[in-house]
C-alpha cells in the first residue's frame, strides 16, 4: 500500500509540535547508590545502559551519513537539516542518561554526489535506525526510556516518511 502523501498542514503541524516533543523527551541519570568509603567495587552500569549506547551509536551513524549527503550533494543540506536537528536533540537527551558514557564518532561513510544516490543513502540510513530504535523499546527495561525511544522512533518514522515522498 502506497504511503499517503504528507499535506502542507501535517507538515506544519508536526514542525510546531516538535518543540513540545522533544521538551517532553527527558530521560532523568539512574540514581547512583553511595559506596562505602575504602570500597573498591566498581559500579554497576545503569539496567538500560546497553540499550542507550546501542541507540546512541546509531543516532551517531546517522547523523554522519545526514552530515556526508549534505557535504556530498550541498542542495540537500536544507532539506536533510530538521532531520540532523532532530537526531541531534535526541543524542543529546541519550547522552544525558548515561553521562559517563563516550559518544561514538564512527567513521565518515561515503556518499554518492548525485542527489538521488545520496538521498537513498539516507533513507536507507533512516530506515536503519528507526529498526534499531523500536529493537530498544523492546529491550527497555524502564518505562520512561522506551517512552523515549518510542518518541525518537515516531519522530525517526515521520522523517523517513517526509523523505520518501519528496520528489526530486
Amino acid at each position: 500500500m502506497p504511503a499517503r502523501p504528507i499535506t502542507r498542514r501535517t507538515a506544519v503541524g508536526s514542525a510546531l509540535a516538535a518543540p513540545l516533543v522533544l521538551s517532553a523527551c527527558d530521560i532523568d541519570p539512574p540514581a547512583r547508590e553511595v559506596e562505602p568509603q575504602g570500597s573498591t567495587a566498581t559500579p554497576e552500569p545503569p539496567e538500560d545502559a546497553a540499550v542507550v549506547a546501542a541507540v546512541v551509536a546509531s543516532l551517531a551513524r546517522a547523523i554522519s551519513v545526514l552530515e556526508a549527503a549534505s557535504l556530498s550533494v550541498p542542495t540537500l543540506g536544507q532539506r536533510l537539516e530538521p532531520v540532523g536537528a532532530a537526531h541531534a536533540a535526541h543524542l543529546e537527551v541519550l547522552a544525558g542518561a548515561v553521562p559517563d558514557a563516550d559518544l561514538p564518532t564512527p567513521a565518515p561513510p561515503t556518499v554518492a554526489p548525485r542527489i538521488l544516490r545520496a538521498l537513498n543513502a539516507v533513507r536507507r540510513s533512516e530506515t536503519r535506525l528507526l529498526r534499531e530504535v523500536r529493537d530498544g523499546c523492546l529491550d527497555a527495561s524502564s518505562g520512561d526510556l522506551a517512552r523515549v525511544l518510542a518518541s525518537i522512533a515516531a519522530s525517526t518514522a515521520q522523517h523517513t516518511a517526509a523523505l520518501s515522498t519528496e520528489v526530486t
